[in-house]
This record gives C-alpha cells, sequence and structure tokens, in this order.
C-alpha cells in the first residue's frame, strides 16, 4: 500500500508545494518545443530529463571517444523483398534459425559494449540483452555497480522486465542508492523477483522537484500496478509546474497518464491519444505517445498511428515519428511486411539515432528478411546502432 503508513503520509505533504519539471521515459528521443518559447537542444534535453542519459554523456560526443567495438567487414545494407508462397510460421522459424546462427556475435559485441568507457553505450547494452535471460545475468552485476546512476537506473529496469533471482542479492543495496531513480527502479527489480520490499518511500518521489525522479516515480508505480497509488498520482499531477516549459509539463502529464491507465484508469489513454497529434515542432509529445501507445496495447489508436505512416506532403512526419508509429504498430501485432517497408526508407539515413530506431523496428519484425539486415547492421560504422542491432538479433533468437 502507499497512502497507509503515516511516514509516507507525513513526507508526501511536507513535498507537495514542491516545484517540479517534466521528464521523459527511457525510450523517448530528443525534446522539441515550439511556438514562442526557446527552443532546447535535442541532446541537451535528453541529458537532463531522463535517468538513462541524465548524467551520461551526449551520443554524437562520445562516441567519438568510446573504444570501437568488434567489427566484421563492413558492407552496403540491403533489404530483400519477402518471400511469397511461404505461411508465417515458416518464416518465422527461417528468422529464428538465422538470428540464431548470429547470435555469439551478437552477445560478443553486447559484452564489449557494456564494458566500454561510454557510460550510454554500457546502459544500452544492459538494455539489450533483456531478451536473453542469460546474457542478462551476465552483464547486470556490473550494471548494478556502475559508478554511473544512469547505468544502474537501466541495469535495475532490465532486471525488472527480464527477473533473474540469482542477481537478486546484488540488487538488495540499491535500495539505499544515492539516486532516487535508482531506488525505485531496485524496488521494482526485487518486486518482480519476489523479494520482499517496501515501495511506499517511492510515494514522495512523485512529487520531487527533479523531474526526472517524478517521471521515473511514475513509470515505477505503473508498473507495480498497485491502483491504491491513483490517488496520489492524481493529486501530484501538475502541483509546481507554473514556471516550467509547456511542453515539458505535458511530457510528465504523458508519463503520469501512461501509469494511470496500467493502473486501471482507463479514460487516461485519451491525452497520449491526442499527443499523437502533437504539432510537428512538438515532436518530442508524438514519439513519446507512440511509445505509451505500443507499451498499452491500445488498438483503438490503431489507425492513428496508420495515419502517421501513410500521410504525405506538408503533413509528412519526421523519420524519428515514423519509426516509433511503426514500432508500436509493431507492438500492437503488426505484419513484418509493414516494419520491413518503413525500415526500407532509412536504412542510409546520416543520423545514427534514426538508424537504432530501424534496428529496432526490424527486431520486432522476426521475419528472415529483418534478421538478415540486423546482421549487416551490427556492422554499423556508430556504436549505438551496432547494439540497437545485436540487439534485435537477440529479440528474434528468444
Amino acid at each position: 500500500m502507499f497512502l497507509t503508513t503515516p511516514v509516507a503520509k507525513m513526507t508526501i505533504s511536507a513535498r507537495v508545494s514542491s516545484q517540479s519539471s517534466c521528464a521523459v521515459m527511457l525510450a523517448a528521443a530528443a525534446a522539441f518545443t515550439g511556438g514562442c518559447m526557446q527552443q532546447m537542444d535535442p541532446k541537451a534535453a535528453r541529458a537532463e530529463f531522463s535517468s538513462k542519459q541524465q548524467s551520461i554523456t551526449s551520443a554524437q560526443a562520445a562516441s567519438t571517444q568510446a573504444k570501437p567495438l568488434p567489427a566484421v567487414a563492413t558492407g552496403p545494407v540491403q533489404l530483400s523483398a519477402p518471400q511469397a508462397g511461404v505461411s508465417a510460421e515458416m518464416r518465422a522459424r527461417e528468422a529464428a534459425h538465422l538470428a540464431s546462427t548470429q547470435s555469439a556475435e551478437a552477445q560478443a559485441l553486447l559484452r564489449a559494449a557494456a564494458r566500454s568507457s561510454w557510460a550510454a553505450l554500457r546502459a544500452h547494452a544492459i538494455e539489450a540483452s533483456t531478451p536473453n535471460a542469460a546474457l542478462l545475468a551476465e552483464l547486470a552485476p556490473a550494471g548494478l555497480a556502475d559508478e554511473n546512476r544512469g547505468v544502474r537506473f537501466v541495469a535495475c529496469m532490465a532486471l525488472a522486465e527480464t527477473p533473474c533471482p540469482e542477481v537478486a542479492v546484488m540488487v538488495q543495496p540499491l535500495l539505499k542508492d544515492e539516486s532516487a531513480s535508482v531506488r525505485a527502479a531496485a524496488t521494482l527489480a526485487l518486486v518482480r523477483l519476489g523479494k520482499p520490499v517496501d515501495p511506499t518511500p517511492i510515494a514522495a518521489m512523485v512529487f520531487d522537484e527533479d523531474p526526472e525522479i517524478r517521471a521515473n516515480a511514475y513509470m515505477v508505480l505503473g508498473e507495480l500496478g498497485n491502483p491504491s497509488a491513483i490517488p496520489l498520482i492524481h493529486d501530484s499531477i501538475g502541483k509546481g509546474l507554473d514556471l516550467i516549459n509547456p511542453i515539458r509539463v505535458r511530457l510528465i502529464g504523458l508519463a503520469a497518464s501512461e501509469s494511470l491507465v496500467k493502473l486501471g484508469e482507463q479514460r487516461e489513454i485519451e491525452p497520449i491519444r491526442a499527443a499523437l497529434f502533437a504539432p510537428p515542432e512538438q515532436a518530442e509529445l508524438t514519439v513519446v505517445a507512440c511509445g505509451a501507445i505500443g507499451r498499452l496495447k491500445d488498438e483503438v489508436a490503431r489507425p492513428m498511428l496508420q495515419r502517421l505512416l501513410t500521410v504525405q506532403g506538408e503533413g509528412l512526419r519526421v523519420p524519428e515519428i515514423r519509426l516509433s508509429a511503426a514500432i508500436a504498430l509493431m507492438e500492437l501485432g503488426g505484419s513484418s511486411d509493414l516494419a520491413l517497408a518503413v525500415s526500407r526508407e532509412y536504412l542510409s539515413n546520416d543520423d545514427p539515432r534514426v538508424r537504432s530506431l530501424v534496428a529496432s523496428l526490424l527486431g520486432k519484425a522476426r521475419s528472415p528478411e529483418a534478421a538478415a539486415v540486423l546482421t549487416n547492421l551490427i556492422r554499423d560504422a556508430d556504436p549505438t546502432v551496432q547494439v540497437a542491432a545485436a540487439g534485435g538479433i537477440e529479440a528474434i533468437d528468444e
């Protein structure tokens, strides 16, 4: 329970008036602001508002400093057309077989990335290993002890997604971590590992003045699944946000809405659906909303996601939005043909963040064509794309 202990109540009341601002979830891309507001540098936005990115060097700067990952011969990335007359089951088996032949290479790359001097790459590697419990159990201990709190946070969240009982003893000390976000993630991981843990300290975090902590508290409360947190979340929304950039306020509102839907407040899906149609200068809202729609399996939003993909001309959306919409559609059970068609458009994009999204999309396609191109993407010049492709191979081989 979150609202019954005197200590929790006292702490909450002390923090209600605290100023807070917005945070984005782990999968969010760069933040955008528009209108008459001052525009924010996307890299700075990620660094400021995400546990995964805060205190981690930005990708473009750090990728030149990090040691290169193991590589094989490079070559042009090509995507073949699907074979006609082959059943979906047969194609899935073929994809898994192809991915399994590349799994050793993918795992070697993820192990190397987990030892990188670049904290972001270590975090990406741990996150990408979640489809493979054995690999995660191998990489997570170092992540839990990492000097960077973003890496520790990601390690805990990965263990919450793919529980590894043998690692539980290493998570326990993080309940006293100096980072509140890490403490919240450790709580969730231990709950998923079946260990007794008191979740009430998370209640105070939804009023924290640090936007990262507030958004992560919402996320963890939603994952914990205890409906007693609903009044707490409602009470915290909008508190202390008068002087905060309105886009940031909407982002943290989306995090709260997703949490509330997970806890049973179905009407809270409406702000997320509405964000799918945010104006172009507020593209970050649409990217975040696509991720939430996919995670929540909101079938009602399927036509909205399809619209984001099909609109052309002046309404054509940026690559990050179109790829995020495609990923969400795959979460809703979209066809591999859809993933392949969208991927073809962006395989050669100059932005490694876009190519990383392509790898994530292909990892959900589970087709021989997708598996084949992922084996090429792990040869990409950018290490973040390599890691994303390795994670996609592990997902197909799951």
